[in-house]
Formats: C-alpha cells, sequence, structure tokens
C-alpha cells in the first residue's frame, strides 16, 4: 500500500487538478483513505495553490495549452496524421497518459460509433421498400 512520502508535491498538485494519469490517481486515493499525514499534504497544498500567484507553469496545465484541439484528434482518429506529430499524439495519450485528451478521444470514437450505426439504419430504412421488387434467388 502506497504511503504520503511515496508521493511527490508535484504529483499532488497534479492530482488535486485531475492530470494524473487514472493508474498513479487511484493509488493516491488509496493512499489518501489511510494516511492522516497526506491528507494534511493535500490540505496544504491546496491552499498554497489559492493563495498563490499563476506561474507560468501553473498557466501551461491550467489551460491545457499542449493538448491537441477535439478537430486533431479526429483527424487523428481519420489516420490522417503521420510522421512525427502522430507519434507526439501517441506519446501525449500514452506515456503522459492526459485524461482529458483521452476523454475527448473516447467521446470522438463513440460520437462516431452513434453517427455510423445511424447511417445503417437509414440506409436499411428506404431500402426495404425497394427489396420487394427485385427477384428472388430461385426466380432468377
Amino acid at each position: 500500500m502506497p504511503h504520503a512520502a511515496d508521493f511527490t508535491d508535484s504529483e499532488l498538485t497534479a492530482y488535486i487538478a485531475e492530470e494524473l494519469p487514472v493508474g498513479r490517481s487511484a493509488a493516491v486515493e488509496a493512499a489518501i483513505r489511510s494516511s492522516e499525514a497526506l491528507q494534511a499534504r493535500l490540505a496544504r497544498l491546496i491552499a498554497a495553490q489559492d493563495d498563490s500567484p499563476q506561474s507560468v507553469g501553473d498557466f501551461w496545465r491550467r489551460r491545457r495549452i499542449a493538448c491537441p484541439t477535439r478537430s486533431t484528434w479526429q483527424a487523428y482518429l481519420d489516420s490522417q496524421i503521420g510522421g512525427e506529430f502522430r507519434e507526439y499524439l501517441r506519446f501525449h495519450l500514452e506515456d503522459i497518459g492526459c485524461r482529458y485528451c483521452n476523454a475527448n478521444l473516447d467521446d470522438l470514437r463513440a460520437t462516431a460509433d452513434s453517427a455510423a450505426a445511424g447511417r445503417v439504419r437509414k440506409f436499411f430504412a428506404t431500402s426495404v421498400g425497394r427489396l420487394k421488387d427485385l427477384p428472388l434467388a430461385d426466380e432468377v
């Protein structure tokens, strides 16, 4: 079981901002439940965030400047992006583990699946009337 000393202040700050990868975030949550020292440390970090001016790094993280746009993620899904930029996008998703971009990508996938299913239903619905006019295989 992780202890309070197993987490850096940077990790805890990322946890507060919901920027940690899911696995590491779960480890922090498990440790918080059993460690009053970690709970107190988190409370101090939250108070310090509220009282301190924003640094360039804070602004960068909070505004998600490194996160690609939704249209970029759609192009990624459609395999319209290649080379080094595609590798960066993979790195952003898998190695950095950006929860926001992974959620955005999941949403785009779900939207695409739903739209495709709707197109299939529409195609069959408009084709039903025409199918009855086609000869059966044994009539040909």
